[in-house]
Parts: C-alpha cells; structure tokens; sequence
C-alpha cells in the first residue's frame, strides 16, 4: 500500500478540469462525482467471504479484498444513473491490475461503447 499514493491522480485531474470549467465560465452540464476511501487495515476491513449489500439491491461475496475498488464504484455508477440520469458517464478510475499486466507502464487503457464519443 505504500506505493498506492499515486491512485489519487485521476481524481485530482477531473476535480482540476471542472474547476478550471467553472473558472472559465464554459455554458456545459456537468455534474462530477469522486470517490474517495481510505484503504487501511483494521478490524473493520472487509474479509474474504464477507457478503455486502451494494446500492443497486444486489449481493455480492468478496472473494479477493484487493477488488474493493470495483464495488465503490460500481455504487458510483449505481448513484449517478439513478439520480442524475446522465447523457454520457466518464468513468476514470485506478483499476489498474489489468490494465498495467496488458500494458506495463507505457500506457493507459479505455473503453467506450460509443465510437462518436471517443472521438
């Protein structure tokens, strides 16, 4: 967890971006949500086989603890579509297990499901 500092950037540039949005007074909707946790061990920290109940009335069996920012997120999305009824999501976020096995660290990954977004 030491090395683990670094999984803040994406929320420091989106929270930078809309700041600068709002200082430049640009005329667009947005609506930004970040997610911010402290990942520590404790007594309360969740175990493998705990069964959580997330936002969207699901349960779910954590199985690896190292996973626990996919269900954070995944509330996210839950909270932002129910209540915000967005156009477009952009999601950045440090699921970066994956991504940095696929691509070391010359890279970065994404996902769209729109074509006219990406570009």
């Amino acid at each position: 967890m030491k090395l683990m500092r670094a999984d803040m950037g994406e929320v420091t540039a989106f929270v930078a971006a809309t700041w600068a949005i709002a200082k430049l007074g640009l005329h667009i909707n947005l609506s930004v949500v970040t997610l911010l946790t402290e990942n520590m061990p404790s007594g309360k920290a969740t175990k493998p086989g705990d069964i959580i109940g997330p936002m969207k009335g699901l349960t779910v069996e954590v199985d690896n603890t190292d996973a626990e920012s996919r269900l954070v997120l995944a509330d996210a999305l839950t909270y932002v579509s129910r209540d915000f009824k967005p156009h477009t999501i952009i999601d950045v976020a440090t699921l970066a297990g994956a991504v940095l096995h696929a691509f070391g660290h010359v890279c970065s990954a994404a996902s769209v499901e729109d074509e006219s977004l990406w570009q």
